[in-house]
């Protein structure tokens, strides 16, 4: 993608905008805990098969300087959802065994979309870059990790049948957990 990075779960894919902007700290971010009420606010797709979607965005934003060739760059990462993007079907909801395990699925979304948030810091914030190859390999790197993650997003949905196999939810709910801890300070 061009200039900057963004995703949304169930193959939504956006372009963000690249933003300069000078941060020099970087405060301790944690994934949304979602709920119906606040992060589903968009109409339903009523052609789409699927009880829910959850859309979250990824961005990352640098400000690059040289002086006398050497480099100094300050990066920026966001991640989220995007409430006004993401539906439920309420008519397939029948009880609250349904919501939770249905919102867990959808959980789960957010919980890939924050390791693409950290692992893109990781792997971006990282790399050894030059003045002749910053931008281009920071391209690079963002592409590569959010490829990453998107087939990540999909391989769940696939293998969960979109959450409605209960025993591949509870070994994605086991794996993206793992995954999680390592994050963890």
């Amino acid at each position: 993608m061009k200039n900057g990075t963004s995703i949304y779960v169930k193959i939504i894919i956006i372009s963000a905008v690249l933003f300069f902007s000078s941060f020099k700290t970087q405060q301790e971010v944690y994934p949304e805990q979602i709920d119906w009420d606040t992060h589903f606010k968009a109409q339903p797709d009523e052609h789409s098969a699927f009880a829910a979607e959850t859309a979250t965005t990824w961005h990352y934003s640098y400000n690059a300087t040289v002086r006398d060739n050497h480099l100094h760059i300050d990066f920026k990462f966001s991640a989220g959802v995007v409430p006004e993007k993401s539906w439920v079907k309420q008519e397939r909801i029948s009880n609250r065994k349904v919501s939770r395990q249905l919102l867990n699925h959808e959980q789960g979304h957010v919980y890939i979309n924050f390791l693409l948030l950290k692992e893109g810091e990781i792997q971006i914030r990282n790399q050894k870059y030059t003045p002749s190859n910053y931008k281009r390999l920071i391209q690079v790197n963002a592409n590569k990790v959010s490829a990453y993650y998107n087939n990540l997003q999909n391989r769940y949905d696939n293998e969960t049948k979109h959450g409605s196999d209960l025993e591949a939810q509870s070994r994605w709910d086991d794996f993206i957990r793992s995954e999680m801890n390592k994050y963890q300070r």
